[in-house]
């Protein structure tokens, strides 16, 4: 009987564990940052290994309305590499033992001109649990005393801070429809976990409806862009 139920016991903490998040953040995944105008930063935020094993994170772009005025004085930097700008596909990170932390860097080079206070997000994952992601948010606010960013008040930077963008139904299985503020030249796009972009429209007006009843079942990228620059990042999962 005691055997019976230490065996219980066992399971349900290795049930517990199984359901636990792989990682932690040891800063807070919200960020309220004031980069030195004209100056040079660093802005850190640090994950934990929570797994008994390695881990290998991913991680990518969700909303970066940064280059619309400050485009190549912000970088981004995680445990492997140093990136200019924040991609908006799929960066690996280094992999890192039990306990370990990595980390995810945002630098401002010599930010200039222009004054605003944009919203970026970044979007974190477990690579070995694609289906479950974090994101950090970054609320900046750069040089005060200058010019304001007036492309921060277009069309496409409205789509990124605040919640005029609806996607549904989600999950989806034929047709994914999207709302959005009126658009001139946009473009929506769907991709895969790996980047990979697989299917391209125009967007204009301000609805479109994408067709996916072909894709195979799994988790993808709805996003939409203009002027080559992504704006809006949603996860979706195809039935």
């Amino acid at each position: 009987m005691k055997i019976f139920f230490l065996s219980l016991l066992i399971s349900f903490g290795l049930l517990n564990f199984a359901n636990a998040q792989s990682f932690s953040f040891v800063d807070s995944n919200v960020q309220y940052i004031t980069p030195t105008c004209a100056g040079y930063d660093d802005f850190y935020v640090h994950m934990r290994n929570e797994k008994p094993d390695s881990l290998r994170m991913k991680w990518k772009a969700l909303a970066n309305p940064l280059d619309s005025c400050w485009e190549f004085q912000y970088s981004m930097c995680d445990n492997y590499n140093c990136y200019l700008g924040i991609p908006g596909t799929p960066m690996t990170m280094n992999t890192i033992g039990s306990g370990d932390t990595t980390f995810l860097k945002l630098s401002n080079t010599y930010l200039t001109h222009y004054s605003g206070n944009p919203v970026v997000k970044v979007l974190v994952w477990d690579m070995d649990i694609p289906t479950e992601l974090d994101t950090i948010t970054y609320y900046i606010t750069i040089c005060p005393d200058s010019v304001l960013c007036t492309a921060l008040t277009s069309s496409i930077a409205t789509l990124l801070n605040t919640n005029t963008v609806k996607v549904f139904p989600v999950p989806a299985y034929s047709k994914i429809n999207l709302s959005y503020p009126t658009l001139s030249s946009g473009k929506i796009s769907v991709s895969d976990l790996s980047g990979k972009e697989i299917i391209s429209i125009p967007a204009t007006g301000i609805s479109s409806s994408v067709n996916i009843e072909w894709l195979t079942e799994g988790i993808y990228f709805i996003c939409i862009s203009e002027n080559n620059k992504t704006s809006f990042t949603q996860k979706f999962i195809k039935l």
